[in-house]
Order: structure tokens, then C-alpha cells, then sequence
């Protein structure tokens, strides 16, 4: 361990394994000027280190360098092992950084591609309704345009007339006569004054309710067609679903009665724009049932309860229901019964999506053959379930 003048043993040790840290060494000394725990302080426990004492035997020297040796080549290749097996998690790393980005990507295509599936149902549905809603608001505006063609004709008299009664005032300056009287009766009778004191307030009214119609129509018909916002957020439950029978009612209009019984519901945060369009495809499906089946008027319902911490909305048709070999296909894409034009099978598929997948609901339903069908639509009351997706 003494190596007068300059380095002794143990910083030679120290400088060596700068080098090189995996360097095997061995001592071999007479001297006891260090004891292990000296060694094992200064240069650290290390097994690349052995001591021999002297006296010893030249092959226990040979020994320990051919021991040594062959553990320090060992060692340099779980070194290079080592090395490329870093490289190699480096490499594959780095290839599931891209593939995992690509994921996303692709997933985020997918997304996009739902949300523009689910927006050309909507206006799919949109433009089946666009017929019916325009004979929705082309009635009223049929007898608001009449009734203001009375009023006008009604305001034409009354004009003639007062201004008749002013000039026949006027040619009898002095005491009434007689024969001002008769005339001013004779005016009266020409402009039907009765009967225009009569009508003309009913004609008002019926102006008020059919434009207090069509503002309803086209107020439900916006709140429906409206994308709506990104994250999910509360709505007035029943006022929803009177916007969805308000918009479809030229679907049921003639084939059914409708009967609703909306229990009172607290706000629902749900994906409200994307609800309405599985209002507007159930309540369309039920009609169209019920007009298929022929006969007598059927009865549409509407019903919702709320079910512990959720809502349920029961919509009903008194249709020819569903049979029992098509049951199991109906929440396919593009199965559809209905001839074409009239639907190309998406409705029940995407109205199922967004109600399991993107509320964490249920769409179920009950049908019997010959008495009709009702789909049972239930949602959490306070959001979407954490399973179910956000918004894209």
C-alpha cells in the first residue's frame, strides 16, 4: 500500500476506477497500515476490490486475475447489453410516442366523424320535418291572412262610413231632424255595424293566437335545429320534449292523440341538442307506426318520472309494435323496415349512442305485437356517467 514518493495504493485505486469503474483489482500487502472498515470508508463498498496478504501463492494470484478478469468482461458486456437495451426502450419509446399520437389522432377523426354523423341524422331528421313544419305554420298564417282581409275590408266600411255620417252632419247644421236620423241609420246598416262590432274582436284574437303560433313553432324549431354548447349543461326537461311534439306534430297530427304527462322534473345537465334528436327520432318512429298500422286514431304519449338519481322518459305508440324476429336488430346502423324515403335506419342506432355512450344512460323498450311499442329512455340527472364521452 506504500509506494514512496507520490501516489500510494489507495489513491492509485481512486485514480484507476476514474478511469475505469469497473476495473477488478486486488492487493496484495504485507502491511497493515489500513484495516477493511479504513478501505471500505475511504473507497466505498465495492466487490471489484480484493485484498491478499502476504505471504501468499502465486497461484492464488492467478486465480484471482483469471476470476477477476473474466467478472470484468462479464461485466463490460451487461454494460453494452445494458446500453442497448436503453437504446432499444429509447427506440420503442419513441415508436409508441408516434403510435400513440396517431391514436389520438385517429380517434379524434373517429370523434369528428360521429359528431358529423350525429348532425347529418339531425338534419336529416330536420328535413323529413321541414314539409310538416311548413304546413304547421302555413295554417295559421292561412287565417291570419284572412282575418286581415276582413279587417281591411271591415276598415273600408267603417271609413265610408264615418265619412258619409260626417257630410251628412254637416248638410243639417241646426236641429236633428227626422231625416238625419233615418240617414245616419241607413249608413249604419249598409256598414253592417253590428256585425262588425262582433267580429272584428274574434278576428283579433284569432290574428294573436296564430302568430303566437307560428312564434311557437319557430321557436321550437331553433331551439332544436341549435348545435348547442360543448359541455354538457342543464335544461328544462318537459319544455324540450313540447318543442320535439311541437316541431313533428304534422307526423301524428292526423294518425294519433297525444297525451303527455311530464312529472315535475328538476334541470337535467345533459348534451341537450343532441337529446332533442332522440326526441324527434322516437316521436317520429311512433308516428310513423301508427299511421302504418291503419285503422282507428292511435295515442301518442310522452311521459317522464324521475327514478332516483335519474330521469326517465317514456314515449309510446299505439302502433302494430315490433316483432319479435327484428327486436334484436333494431339499434343496428341502417337497419330500417321503413320503405325509402322515409328513413335510412340511423335514427334508433345513433339515438342509442348518444344516450349509453355520451350520457351513460339507457335506451330500452317494450313492444307486443298488434297493441304498440314504447322506448324508455333514462339519463342521470346531474351528467353524464364518467364512462360516458365528452363532448368532441
Amino acid at each position: 500500500m506504500r509506494m514512496p514518493p507520490g501516489w500510494d495504493g489507495l489513491e492509485t485505486i481512486e485514480r484507476l476506477w476514474r478511469v475505469d469503474p469497473d476495473l477488478q483489482i486486488v492487493i496484495c500487502s504485507a502491511y497493515s497500515d489500513h484495516s477493511w472498515n479504513d478501505l471500505r470508508t475511504r473507497l466505498g463498498s465495492r466487490e471489484s476490490l480484493l485484498i491478499l496478504k502476504k505471504p501468499f501463492d502465486t497461484l492464488e494470484v492467478v486465480q484471482c486475475a483469471h476470476a477477476l478478469t473474466t467478472k470484468w468482461t462479464l461485466a463490460r458486456r451487461l454494460r453494452a447489453q445494458l446500453d442497448e437495451l436503453e437504446a432499444t426502450v429509447a427506440s420503442r419509446t419513441e415508436q409508441l410516442v408516434l403510435a400513440n399520437a396517431k391514436l389520438a389522432e385517429h380517434i379524434r377523426v373517429h370523434e369528428r366523424m360521429e359528431t358529423e354523423l350525429r348532425l347529418s341524422q339531425k338534419l336529416e331528421a330536420v328535413g323529413q320535418l321541414a314539409a310538416g313544419v311548413a304546413h304547421e305554420i302555413n295554417t295559421p298564417i292561412q287565417y291570419v291572412a284572412d282575418n286581415l282581409q276582413f279587417l281591411r275590408d271591415g276598415m273600408v266600411a267603417l271609413s265610408t262610413m264615418a265619412s258619409q255620417m260626417l257630410a251628412a252632419a254637416a248638410g243639417a247644421r241646426g236641429p236633428a231632424t227626422a231625416a238625419l236620423v233615418d240617414r245616419l241609420e241607413e249608413l249604419a246598416r249598409a256598414a253592417d255595424l253590428d256585425y262588425l262590432n262582433r267580429e272584428i274582436p274574434s278576428s283579433l284574437d284569432s290574428v294573436h293566437d296564430g302568430v303566437a303560433r307560428i312564434a311557437r313553432i319557430v321557436r321550437a324549431m331553433k331551439e332544436l335545429a341549435h348545435p348547442g354548447p360543448r359541455e354538457a349543461s342543464a335544461i328544462d326537461l318537459p319544455r324540450a320534449l313540447q318543442n320535439a311534439l311541437d316541431v313533428t306534430a304534422a307526423a301524428y297530427r292526423y294518425v294519433a292523440d297525444v297525451e303527455t304527462d311530464f312529472a315535475p322534473t328538476p334541470p337535467v345537465v345533459c348534451f341537450g341538442s343532441d337529446l332533442n334528436q332522440v326526441f324527434l327520432n322516437l316521436i317520429v318512429n311512433a308516428a310513423h307506426a301508427m299511421e302504418d298500422k291503419r285503422g282507428a286514431r292511435g295515442t301518442l304519449g310522452v311521459r317522464t318520472r324521475v327514478d332516483g338519481d335519474c330521469v326517465e322518459i317514456a314515449i309510446s305508440d299505439t302502433g302494430a309494435g315490433i316483432p319479435e324476429q327484428l327486436r334484436d336488430r333494431i339499434f343496428d346502423a341502417f337497419f330500417t323496415t321503413k320503405e325509402v324515403g322515409r328513413g335510412t335506419g340511423q335514427g334508433l342506432a345513433i339515438s342509442r349512442t348518444i344516450v349509453v355512450d355520451r350520457h351513460g344512460g339507457t335506451l330500452t323498450f317494450a313492444s307486443e305485437v298488434g297493441v304498440g311499442t314504447t322506448f324508455y329512455v333514462r339519463i342521470p340527472i346531474a351528467g353524464p356517467r364518467p364512462q360516458s364521452r365528452l363532448a368532441a
